[in-house]
């Protein structure tokens, strides 16, 4: 086991016990009717991004994104971003650069990144949103509907697919 794995272990036990302490209800959005969006992406998922961005371009919808990038870049940047440097020793995000997302009541919080980690695990554990979407083979994961991609590991795909089931459950 690596010095990185150990780190990793250690954190993800910090994050459960923060999320003990947490009590929530999942509330079903309507998908039709939602006015505000949250969206958690990484810079290759730019297109599927604005794909959500454009179905819930209409008005009255607050929407907010909150970009992950994975290595040491130098983005713009601001609220609406988390790198590298924004990490603590552990490989948690610092608080300042989260709480203002997280702490936002979305109804919907999608996550679109292709891959489970640490970073994205506690950005939408840590949410406050009514309802969480997105995509893990993990069993243990943080949202509300898990969508199965299977094979097609595409965030394009994952993002038409969540306003699918959402909008398919909102049928019933």
């Amino acid at each position: 086991m690596t010095i990185r794995d150990i780190k990793e272990k250690i954190a993800r036990r910090k994050l459960a016990k923060i999320i003990s302490n947490i009590e929530r209800s999942p509330v079903f959005p309507n998908i039709n009717t939602v006015k505000t969006i949250g969206v958690i992406w990484q810079p290759t998922q730019k297109e599927a991004f604005q794909y959500l961005k454009s179905y819930f371009n209409r008005e009255q919808v607050i929407f907010r994104g909150f970009c992950v990038f994975e290595e040491i870049t130098n983005p713009h940047q601001d609220a609406n971003t988390l790198t590298v440097k924004d990490l603590d020793f552990w490989g948690l995000p610092k608080k300042e650069k989260v709480d203002e997302f997280t702490s936002i009541r979305f109804e919907v919080l999608f996550n679109i990144a292709m891959e489970d980690n640490l970073v994205l695990d506690y950005i939408t554990a840590l949410s406050q949103a009514r309802f969480k979407i997105g995509s893990s083979e993990n069993v243990n994961n943080y949202f509300d509907l898990n969508i199965n991609i299977g094979e097609n590991q595409d965030s394009m795909y994952l993002a038409k697919q969540q306003i699918f089931y959402l909008a398919q459950l909102n049928k019933k």
